[in-house]
């Protein structure tokens, strides 16, 4: 053979080589780029549905503490907090993390059982349900980790005087569904 034709071989052997290795190049770069793209869709959508819960949920435990059980209005006003706190389940099941949909299967199995066996709850662990599905949440949404501990001093004019008993009952949910233990206080 010849030296053009070697040349020749080398030639198109060495740019087909290089067209083959940026081929691959740009498909495993335009792979990562693709699933990359879908996990920051994927984290928008969750973002979306998610971030307002805990304002939902707190809000929802406001409102369920005012309710004075005898006029109409409180009876609309039940029927509205029903209604709220399907959507809250609804979109946490949908989009929630594991831990946050335990915390309102739990809330929802001691609903069921106080209204089958027409019992009282414990208050204190109710409202420890509550404020622990909404400190879940903000944790799954935004990374912080915030005890409960606060929403009880925030909210609560009783706080200093049952501080224990909101204490055990938070603890005690904590450990009992396995939650992040940044959440105890």
């Amino acid at each position: 053979m010849s030296n053009e034709i070697i040349t020749t071989l080398i030639s198109v052997g060495a740019t087909s080589l290089i067209s083959v290795i940026g081929f691959w190049i740009t498909s495993t770069s335009l792979k990562k780029s693709f699933r990359n793209e879908l996990h920051k869709n994927r984290d928008n959508v969750f973002l979306g549905h998610m971030s307002a819960i805990p304002l939902y949920i707190l809000e929802l435990l406001d409102e369920m503490m005012e309710i004075d059980n005898s006029t109409l209005k409180n009876k609309r006003q039940k029927e509205q907090n029903l209604k709220s706190f399907k959507k809250i389940i609804n979109t946490t099941y949908s989009y929630g993390s594991e831990e946050a949909i335990k915390i309102l299967a739990l809330m929802q199995k001691e609903n069921y059982a106080a209204a089958k066996d027409n019992v009282e709850q414990d208050i204190y662990r109710m409202i420890a349900i509550y404020c622990l599905a909404a400190t879940q949440i903000k944790f799954d949404v935004t990374g912080i980790a915030v005890s409960p501990n606060f929403w009880f001093q925030l909210r609560l004019n009783d706080y200093s005087e049952h501080k224990e008993k909101y204490r055990i009952a938070t603890n005690i949910l904590i450990k009992e569904l396995e939650l992040n233990k940044k959440f105890k206080f």
